[in-house]
């Protein structure tokens, strides 16, 4: 009975075991069928620049209704968020110009390496109070930076550069107001 039984789970096995390699066999077919040509090599640049673009001209609108689009989301903007947008570059420009006047005032004081200004004005930027107060007191306290070492080794402060020297005499002429 036993053998019976066996001999009838084999069987099964056989008819199951080519009924599923005939599945698997289109299965695969179908798969290859599909994908056939979806990935391509390309052998220069300027072929996938070409490919490349192809794809995108269908994928994308044409260039007119883009910026269609662009006056459109703009003119939905309202008057808050055009103001924000004016007082974010605003408050961008004013810290860009306060770096500059802080690394000029490192630079005047006599530090010529790039890495120890950025370090200084970082330092002196964060401690209260006036900047150029702070910056004399603190080169007072670390006087490595003002100091530089000529081949023989002896000590010698860097010459400082002239505060009105040509171009920078032109410059406060023209623009009182801004300080230099």
């Amino acid at each position: 009975m036993e053998n019976e039984n066996v001999l009838n789970e084999s069987e099964n096995l056989t008819h199951a075991e080519g009924k599923y390699a005939n599945f698997a066999e289109n299965v695969d077919t179908q798969t290859t069928k599909e994908n056939e040509g979806a990935f391509k090599v390309f052998k220069t640049k300027e072929e996938y620049d070409v490919a490349f673009n192809k794809m995108k001209a269908s994928i994308l609108p044409p260039k007119e209704e883009m910026e269609q689009f662009k006056k459109w989301k703009e003119n939905q903007k309202t008057q808050e968020d055009k103001y924000n947008e004016l007082v974010k570059e605003n408050g961008e420009k004013e810290a860009s110009i306060s770096n500059l006047k802080m690394e000029n005032m490192v630079l005047k004081s006599g530090i010529t390496d790039p890495d120890e200004v950025e370090f200084i004005v970082y330092k002196v930027g964060k401690m209260d109070g006036d900047f150029a107060d702070n910056l004399k007191e603190y080169l007072a306290d670390n006087p490595k930076y003002t100091k530089t070492q000529k081949a023989t080794g002896v000590e010698t402060k860097p010459n400082s550069v002239a505060k009105d020297d040509g171009v920078l005499a032109i410059l406060k002429a023209k623009h009182p107001d801004i300080e230099f």
